[in-house]
């Protein structure tokens, strides 16, 4: 109890945002009370429930905020389209119902979008239950949603012209300042072994972010923003020559880089007259002369021209329909979470519509919400956060409605509840959900012109009954999914990252940029999906917590891979092995593959260096000796449970 008590209490400041909170609550509030005064409320409602799109929306790229709004806006309108035309006929609105559900949620969990999933999908389609059965009005409520997106839309572009610090200026920062925080710590091997744990996870996702931020883009990136792409491979270029030198054993590095360094990134974000000039002479050995040229790199870019920096910028573009496609396989933890998800959530909706429960959206929706979770324990989390929120929840807003408040009053409410909620849902989730209860009971009070506190307190026990359902269906269905899945997928990784090692290592000089597209887009998948499965299986209450944290040192290794392999492709002057040497290489990611597949033994073979790119070697030395230990200590832990069973 001492737990729960403490989710309400505690709160992570770093994700608390209340400006957008202010934003919502203000798109919730204007359009009704505006809908009121014209004598027509029900319009004003509609156009409020479209600017819902606006919590789709999180900081991110400008191109992929307001793609995300109108699509999401779009979607809004077809659900309460579909919602209009269905309601009457229970099993074609239930049928609907979940696929309005599973859709997005597949497609939310497939492009690792953040945000509340289908959970506003689901309101929207539901709304026409509380309203006057009128399937005439159907096209007419879903243009007042599309309205209220595009309230939602220029409220977005308005946020993104007063931005203070675009989102992809931010990533290089970030990039930046983990490149200055390796170069200062890189003399002490072990501070430079703690910084570089999370260089990898930064360079991807600043990668992500520049790649979403061309989705749509036929023409020519802005100079701005071909610059930011520069600067950011440079990064990536100075990040890997730094883990060569490392793995070399070359130490120290001289002051006079660092210092160099630290202009550089300076004088990559000021206006030509504001540059510091450098002035002093740089003499260093021959092993950091690639670094040099690095850091001299990034000083030229930023006194590129557009004309030059049109011809050497280029970038991936996102593939979000191959993303899709590529996670509908049962090895992918996206697709198989959605066959749970879908399983779950259709038994709701039956239980819900089969006893003709008063406002039955209510059970799939709690289902839907505890879902997310995902997880045992996430989900046990949630459902608990979920439980007390709602009961909390309604019972402020049975006060509130003991005292029969006018509609405008109600109005208001529902706004600064939308606004706690979006300001604080990130930061602390049991504690946004008392307000989420007030949000969504009153905007369906209103809905059917009903503001009674029976609306209120009766929802207590749908949210029970739909917490039931779906913890009863995750501890049936999804107990230990994860945790038997990890080692499988940590294998196809392996075995992938040895194709593309072949690929670009091989003698034959292959050379295919589509290849090279699909290639580096199938091992994105991959990993994408062995880190989600590691994570979930880390918060399943059935696993073996002992011998999944044993996995994370060669998940780590394989990212490592990963990254020196990304770079490799880059580079196209690369240098090539012998067939002998590419045999022994193979042999040990297959043996590797075949370790985690099969949980057999692994003996260690002893690698030549690489020409260049030696990192990669120095990893799979480490991907194997962690293998090593790895199956030694699962061994002993093993034994130990089956000897205390």
């Amino acid at each position: 109890m001492g737990n729960v008590l403490k989710s309400l209490i505690t709160f992570d400041t770093s994700k608390v945002d209340p400006m957008k909170g202010v934003r919502q609550g203000l798109l919730l509030i204007f359009p009704a009370l505006l809908g009121y005064f014209l004598g027509n409320f029900a319009l004003g409602l509609f156009v409020s429930t479209g600017t819902l799109a606006h919590i789709y929306v999180f900081k991110s790229s400008p191109r992929s905020m307001i793609r995300t709004v109108i699509l999401c806006s779009l979607s809004f309108a077809v659900c309460m389209i579909l919602g209009t035309l269905t309601v009457t006929e229970p099993i074609l609105y239930g049928v609907t119902l979940l696929l309005v559900t599973v859709i997005p949620y597949y497609i939310f969990s497939a492009l690792k979008i953040a945000g509340p999933s289908s959970t506003f999908f689901l309101v929207t389609f539901c709304l026409p239950s509380n309203l006057p059965i009128a399937p005439n009005e159907a096209l007419y409520r879903g243009l007042a949603i599309l309205v209220g997106g595009a309230i939602a839309t220029l409220v977005v572009i308005l946020t993104i012209l007063f931005q203070k610090q675009k989102i992809e200026n931010r990533a290089i920062n970030l990039d930046f300042n983990m490149i200055k925080e390796l170069m200062h710590n890189y003399n002490d091997v072990d501070k430079f072994k703690e910084s570089a744990k999370t260089a990898v996870t930064q360079f991807k996702n600043s990668d992500e972010l520049l790649i979403t931020a061309t989705a749509g883009v036929n023409q020519k990136l802005s100079p701005r923003f071909q610059r930011l792409l520069l600067l950011h491979t440079s990064a990536q270029g100075l990040y890997s020559e730094l883990l060569e030198l490392h793995e070399k054993g070359i130490r120290p590095i001289p002051d006079e880089l660092v210092e160099m360094m630290d202009v550089a990134i300076r004088n990559a974000y000021r206006t030509t007259a504001s540059r510091e000039k450098w002035t002093k002479e740089v003499h260093v050995d021959e092993a950091f002369d690639d670094l040099l040229q690095y850091i001299l790199k990034i000083d030229e870019i930023t006194n590129l021209d557009s004309s030059q920096i049109e011809h050497e910028a280029s970038v991936r573009k996102p593939l979000y329909s191959q993303r899709i496609i590529h996670n509908l396989t049962l090895d992918s933890i996206v697709f198989r979470n959605t066959l749970i998800y879908a399983v779950i959530m259709a038994v709701a909706i039956f239980i819900s519509l089969a006893f003709n429960i008063q406002k039955s959206y209510w059970i799939p929706l709690t289902a839907h919400t505890v879902l997310l979770g995902m997880t045992t324990r996430r989900m046990l989390d949630r459902s608990v956060a979920r439980g007390l929120g709602t009961i909390l929840g309604t019972l402020v807003l049975s006060a509130i409605l003991y005292f029969n408040p006018h509609l405008i009053i109600a109005v208001i409410i529902m706004g600064i509840a939308a606004m706690v909620t979006e300001t604080f849902v990130g930061s602390n989730y049991a504690f946004a959900v008392i307000f989420i209860t007030i949000q969504v009971i009153l905007l369906n009070g209103l809905a059917s012109d009903n503001l009674s506190i029976s609306i209120a307190y009766t929802r207590i026990f749908d949210v029970l009954i739909g917490i039931a359902i779906a913890v009863v269906g995750i501890l049936l269905i999804n107990r230990q999914t994860a945790s038997a899945m990890l080692p499988r997928t940590i294998a196809e990784v392996v075995r992938k990252e040895a194709v593309i090692f072949q690929y670009l290592f091989s003698e034959n000089h292959y050379q295919d940029d589509l290849r090279e597209r699909d290639e580096s887009l199938a091992l994105s998948v991959k990993m994408s999906n062995m880190i989600q499965i590691n994570n979930s299986a880390s918060d399943e209450l059935f696993s073996n917590q002992e011998v999944i944290r044993y996995y994370y040192p060669s998940i780590f290794a394989l990212e490592e891979i990963n990254f020196m392999l990304m770079r490799v492709m880059q580079d196209h002057q690369r240098q090539r092995i012998l067939d002998q040497q590419m045999g022994e290489y193979l042999v040990t990611f297959e043996n590797l593959a075949k370790h985690f597949e099969l949980q057999s033994r692994l003996e260690i073979n002893e690698l030549f260096d690489l020409p260049q790119y030696n990192y990669i070697k120095s990893a799979l030395m480490r991907l194997q000796n962690n293998c090593v230990h790895t199956r030694k200590d699962i061994d002993d832990v093993e034994n130990g449970v089956a000897i205390k069973a």
